[in-house]
């Protein structure tokens, strides 16, 4: 058996494969194609059906044919039971009071053809034999106790169902809400479980899978020796007892579509999976038809549901105001509605609408509102807006007012605490250098207290310098390498007064005189330096310098001394050659 309803009557590979195929957990899903042509994949234990490949699925999707659908009913007179024929030619019994599938043959027409055979149903059972051989290759002789293997067909099974659940519309949702559970007046209509169990029911599979055959209900089969049809007016009659109308299936169909939840505007596509394998969805044969419902069905969905949610709205309104009503003794002027929610929160009819509807409508129950005429309500309501607007208009302007004068004391804080830091920083900018000042001049101090000689260095010196009892030369008013400078600063000072006094040493002690004596040798103090040491040694100058230096320093002033002396000369000379050429005054004038 498998779900001729529920499955829409799937037959997707040969009758020998379907002999030996089980439903088991890995191999669940299957490949099957609607009508158009689109691909989709069922669960066989599950009845889920998608779109999209599901992960465990192993099969090719090149050898997926388009599901087999009925084409054909037959009923078999005398029994529960009609012969089934699909689009691709396959046969199977369908049991309509059962709700079973079969593609073995049924025991109890087992029993009619054993009867029939006896001499009883000679015709009928002919009938029945020749609808009894499905694959049309031959009659075959078939009897109760013949396994399913040998004659094609798989065990009964029931029938799947693989409707959802019904999706209430949301009049049905409120309404539902505002059924009291123990209120025994709560109008039926309001109810959908009743339609939800009929469509889980027998009576609209049932329905469905009649209405399918409603214009082939005159199809007769045929056998391989000749043509032998079943009771024509049997089957007609009851198709026309049983079989729903045209109409029934329109409107079971439009009902299936609210029910699986299409939404409007929706397109065919997206919701055919919700719907395909509803008996329903089969029950009317063409797909042209089927899609025509459909586009309508969405087309007017939406005004359908805004007319349902007007109405529900409508009945929610009504049914918080007579709580209301039922809750007005409790509720008075000083009643606020969170005392009212705590009383009466739990009432369907309070949860029924959303809180801000619930607001409003507590409010207009006030007696002080319902005491006041409409018109007279509207003008206070505005003399008070007015009022209020005014309120805050003052409050607005006080608070700014308030935040201004805040601004500004701020501001004069600002500046009052920016002066206050820069006059800070300006004094302790004088104090630091009064205190470098200080220090510096204890660092010079400490330098000619014990730096006396111009060659020392810095490296022998510090740490004499930074044993000084007073700590001057390590102040901590003295920048990182002030202490080194100034130590040069110093040693330069000495040597430049060295320097000033050699030099005054060498202009006492050498002068032209001495220049002008010369030795045995021809040695002067001003063309032999050991001559002239001779004439310095005796000095406390001579002494403080280096001998390089010295050295030097006498040979600049020996070079300046004899360009002197040689200047002299000559101005003395050229002094004596003009005295010479002039003419004495006792001797006689020359004749001419």
């Amino acid at each position: 058996m498998f779900n001729a309803a529920g499955h829409g009557g799937q037959v997707t590979e040969q009758l020998e494969d379907n002999r030996n195929t089980g439903v088991q957990d890995s191999d669940a899903w299957s490949a099957h194609k609607t009508e158009t042509g689109v691909v989709y994949y069922y669960n066989a234990l599950t009845g889920e059906s998608t779109y999209q490949k599901p992960t465990g699925y192993k099969g090719e999707l090149e050898k997926v044919a388009t599901e087999p659908v009925p084409v054909s009913w037959d009923k078999l007179a005398g029994t529960n039971w009609s012969i089934v024929t699909t689009s691709d030619g396959k046969k199977y019994y369908y049991d309509n009071k059962q709700k079973v599938s079969s593609w073995q043959l049924p025991p109890e027409v087992c029993e009619i053809l054993k009867n029939a055979e006896s001499g009883s149903l000679k015709e009928g059972s002919t009938s029945l034999q020749d609808a009894a051989t499905i694959e049309n290759k031959g009659v075959i002789s078939i009897d109760a106790s013949t396994p399913a293997i040998q004659t094609g067909g798989r065990d009964s099974l029931p029938l799947r169902q693989t409707v959802a659940p019904a999706s209430p519309s949301p009049l049905d949702l409120i309404k539902k809400k505002l059924q009291d559970a123990g209120a025994s007046s709560a109008p039926s209509a309001l109810a959908t479980s009743s339609a939800t169990s009929e469509l889980n029911g027998s009576k609209p599979a049932d329905a469905a899978l009649k209405g399918q055959l409603v214009a082939n209900n005159g199809e007769k089969l045929k056998d391989n020796n000749g043509d032998v049809n079943i009771s024509d007016s049997s089957s007609d009659s009851d198709d026309e007892e049983h079989g729903p109308s045209k109409e029934d299936c329109i409107r079971q169909f439009k009902v299936m579509l609210k029910e699986r939840g299409v939404a409007p505007f929706s397109k065919w596509e997206k919701e055919l999976p919700k719907i395909v394998f509803d008996p329903r969805f089969k029950a009317i044969p063409s797909h042209s038809t089927r899609r025509a419902i459909f586009d309508h069905y969405v087309r007017t969905r939406a005004e359908e549901e805004r007319k349902e949610k007007r109405a529900a709205l409508k009945a929610a309104v009504e049914a918080y105001k007579e709580l209301l009503e039922e809750a007005s003794e409790d509720i008075n002027q000083k009643t606020d509605y969170q005392e009212f929610k705590r009383k009466w929160g739990a009432d369907t009819r309070f949860e029924a609408l959303d809180r801000k509807e619930r607001e409003i409508l507590f409010s207009e129950n006030d007696p002080r509102y319902k005491a006041m005429k409409h018109e007279e309500r509207e003008t206070i309501f505005n003399e008070y807006i007015v009022e209020l607007k005014s309120a805050e208009q003052e409050a607005e302007q006080a608070a700014k007012a308030k935040v201004d004068e805040q601004a500004k004391l701020k501001e004069r804080e600002r500046e009052t605490r920016k002066r206050k830091e820069r006059e800070e920083q300006e004094m302790e900018r004088v104090k630091m250098k009064i205190r470098r000042k200080e220090a510096v001049s204890s660092y010079q101090a400490l330098l000619v207290e014990m730096i006396k000689d111009p060659k020392a260095s810095w490296t022998e010196s510090k740490p004499k310098l930074e044993k000084d009892p007073q700590g001057r030369a390590r102040n901590p008013d003295l920048g990182q390498g002030d202490a080194e400078k100034l130590f040069r600063d110093h040693v330069k000072d000495l040597y430049e007064r060295c320097v000033r006094d050699f030099r005054a040493l060498l202009s006492e002690v050498i002068t032209p005189e001495v220049a002008a004596r010369t030795t045995a040798e021809g040695k002067t103090a001003i063309n032999s330096w050991s001559e002239a040491k001779g004439h310095l040694r005796s000095d406390l100058r001579y002494n403080k310098l280096p001998s390089k230096d010295k050295e030097s320093i006498w040979r600049r002033y020996a070079d300046d001394l004899t360009r002197k002396l040689r200047q002299s000369d000559t101005k003395e000379k050229d002094k004596s050659d003009t005295d010479g050429k002039q003419p004495r005054s006792s001797d006689p004038p020359r004749r001419r």
